[in-house]
């Protein structure tokens, strides 16, 4: 097994460290720095983002030729990790205890906050995309205080008391929404502040939605599996990629289940978990989506737009347009008129 070690609070020496071993290529662009190589090591992109306030963002997206582990010594800052696996899976453990634990493709993780150096294994030959976000105690000013919130939080939560070096580690049941939120990282096109601000926000969110999802689940005390394979779950990605793209075709619940093969029970559970609506409010909503696109950027009026979006009747698409929008179609479409007009 192939062994990367990494001792430094700095995303851009630990970079500069895999590199070293990697021999890929490294671009910068402000507080992003990525890493790209495609060799005999393997092949992949890690992506770097230091933020403010003592949080930063790293993301492996990376297929190694032979198991390789990447050991993080994390004194004397003792981060807060907060993983989640976007595709494939690995392992971890803290170096100190024997037990290894699979942290699987889109299951989220929470770990660290003291100096035990944590362990990350990744398979060779497989494709894997992790996600870790780290929240860092850096000075004693305001900018601190998010992470230190949050240890205190994690400590209660975990109820370690005077346990201080007793390393927080929970892995979590499978969240997609975490899953999609992250994903929106990638589709950022803006550069500069605009990113940074977009990319922080992003974050954040992703905290409280990880958080949120810790409680959830020492309340109910569910299995890491929940009710939903990793199947079923790729199953519901897919459905809902095709209606985002589609969003015009006639879908029914029964058309759906036949199509992957779920059922309908199954397929309200994948949606509620994943867009937190159901299978209607989302068809709808991806409906609603590309009509304001095609105002906002077509000259098609709006019974041509009805039709394209795959509603019968424009009476009921000004009302659910209304209700989101809070004017009809048409006046939206002339106020866009205007506003290019007097550009």
């Amino acid at each position: 097994m192939r062994t990367l070690s990494l001792h430094s609070l700095s995303l851009e020496k630990n970079l500069n460290s895999i590199n070293l071993v990697l021999g890929g290529s490294i671009s910068d662009a402000g507080n992003e720095r990525v890493l790209q190589f495609d060799n005999d090591f393997g092949t992949g992109t890690i992506t770097a983002i230091t933020l403010e306030g003592g949080l930063s963002f790293l993301q492996y997206d990376v297929c190694f030729s032979e198991d390789t582990k990447i050991t993080n010594d994390p004194t004397p800052s003792n981060p807060l990790y907060f993983m989640y696996c976007l595709k494939g899976h690995l392992y971890q453990k803290f170096q100190d205890y024997r037990d290894k634990l699979l942290l699987d493709e889109f299951q989220t993780a929470i770990m660290g906050g003291t100096s035990h150096i944590n362990e990350l294994s990744f398979p060779s030959n497989q494709k894997v995309k992790l996600c870790i976000i780290s929240a860092v105690d850096t000075t004693a000013d305001a900018d601190s205080a998010l992470p230190s919130s949050l240890k205190q939080t994690m400590m209660q939560l975990f109820s370690h008391g005077k346990e201080q070096d007793k390393p927080i580690r929970y892995f979590g049941t499978y969240n997609l929404r975490i899953g999609e939120q992250l994903a929106q990282i990638e589709k950022i096109r803006q550069e500069g502040l605009v990113k940074k601000l977009l990319v922080e926000g992003i974050l954040n969110l992703t905290l409280a939605m990880e958080i949120e999802h810790l409680k959830s689940d020492l309340e109910n005390e569910q299995n890491p599996s929940g009710s939903l394979t990793q199947y079923e779950l790729k199953c519901i990605k897919e459905v809902s990629r095709k209606i985002e793209e589609h969003p015009e075709i006639q879908y029914s619940i029964k058309s759906i289940c036949l199509e992957c093969g779920l059922s309908a029970s199954k397929l309200q559970e994948g949606f509620k978990l994943l867009h937190g609506k159901t299978v209607s409010d989302f068809i709808r909503n991806e409906r609603l989506n590309t009509a304001e696109r095609l105002i906002s950027t077509t000259d098609m009026n709006i019974s041509e737009i009805v039709y394209t979006v795959g509603l019968s009747s424009r009476s009921y698409f000004s009302k659910i347009f209304k209700r989101r929008y809070n004017c009809s179609p048409k006046t939206y479409q002339d106020n866009k008129k205007s506003l290019a007009a007097s550009a």
